[in-house]
């Protein structure tokens, strides 16, 4: 009896120290929800279901460090040119219904997620640590709380991982804010009159497009644009009519997350819209996430604002602009050609 009860005591002082060293090392974390977890204080393997922070976790220089993610993620012909890693990763088929055995399985230090509690609620009753990198509703309502929200963002995800992603973060962070005061001071002479109205859509057809408080209407009002889904009822995304469109009349139509401008272009009823009448209807630059919800929106900024207004940014060279950010933020040298393929929406050089 007396070598059983010594045997259970010292299974409970093992237990006890084993605890003890897991709180040693992890530490108190506050996500982008205002959650607060505890988080190891070196994760090394890494999981997303949110979109843009794979393109995030590159930037910050620790993709080596993922092992499952999204499956539209960083699925394009550009991620996996500039991170060919990007293809080994493993697929989630189904993020707004996480497997959460599969995810057991992969040993995450730490899940990335949106503000959904019920989905949360059922990975953390597994033991895994959820990190809130992306809100599902109140966005930023206004420009300034934009800005401090794309850093606080890309704070949240380096804070999660340790100092040296921290200091690539504030290397980014000060980027940004240095093009947003560079872009903002050009055009802020602009009257309401000159400035050009733009509309963002994010379908095939053109009819669902970003909307109000939507990541693009913030960019292309930094860009000097007045966007013209901002007024709509529904954050983010929505579907409009061409009716409402049309009483719009933009000046500029982005086709974003298509291919092809042929929804537009190919269907007569868009030909009364400015628009279209001007020649102005475009596919945003391709890159290694769609430029208007990833770090790369600091790109799709300068590269809006230097299509609405040319005479504005005539010394502004996106071509080496977007060079330099590759290479500083990606570690990815790109050529000449395969720098102007990325703003004209085409796919990598053979």
């Amino acid at each position: 009896m007396r070598v059983v009860l010594r045997r259970i005591i010292f299974a409970v002082l093992i237990a006890a120290v084993l605890a003890g060293i897991g709180a040693a090392s992890e530490r108190l974390f506050v996500d982008l929800a205002g959650r607060e977890l505890r988080l190891p204080e070196n994760p090394r393997r890494l999981v997303t279901f949110v979109g843009p922070t794979p393109e995030k976790i590159l930037m910050l220089g620790v993709a080596d460090r993922l092992v499952g993610k999204n499956a539209y993620a960083v699925a394009g012909a550009w991620a996996l040119e500039v991170y060919p890693k990007f293809g080994e990763i493993a697929l989630f088929k189904s993020p707004m219904d996480p497997n959460v055995e599969e995810l057991v399985g992969l040993a995450p230090d730490i899940i990335y997620y949106w503000s959904m509690n019920e989905q949360i609620e059922r990975l953390e009753s597994a033991g895994l640590k959820v990190v809130v990198a992306q809100l599902t509703a109140n966005n930023p309502s206004t420009v300034d709380e934009f800005i401090a929200f794309q850093k606080r963002e890309v704070d949240v995800i380096a804070d999660s991982i340790g100092e040296e992603t921290k200091q690539r973060a504030k290397l980014w962070n000060g980027y940004f804010d240095e093009k947003v005061q560079f872009v903002r001071e050009r055009t802020a002479a602009l009257s309401e009159r000159d400035r050009k109205k733009v509309y963002f859509s994010c379908s095939d057809d053109g009819l669902e497009c970003f909307s109000k408080n939507s990541y693009p209407q913030f960019i292309v009002e930094l860009a000097g644009g007045i966007f013209a889904a901002k007024d709509t009822n529904e954050e983010v995304n929505t579907t409009v009519s061409l009716e409402e469109i049309i009483n719009w009349n933009p000046d500029l139509i982005i086709m974003g997350r298509t291919d092809s401008t042929d929804g537009v272009l190919k269907d007569e009823r868009w030909n009364e819209i400015a628009a279209v009448k001007n020649g102005n209807v475009i596919l945003p630059p391709d890159g290694v996430m769609f430029w208007d919800y990833s770090s790369e929106c600091v790109l799709l900024m300068q590269f809006l604002a230097k299509t609405m207004y040319p005479e504005l940014f005539t010394d502004l060279d996106m071509v080496a602009e977007t060079k330099a950010y590759y290479e500083k933020f990606y570690n990815y040298e790109l050529s000449d050609e395969n720098a102007r393929n990325i703003l004209s929406h085409l796919p990598p050089a053979k």
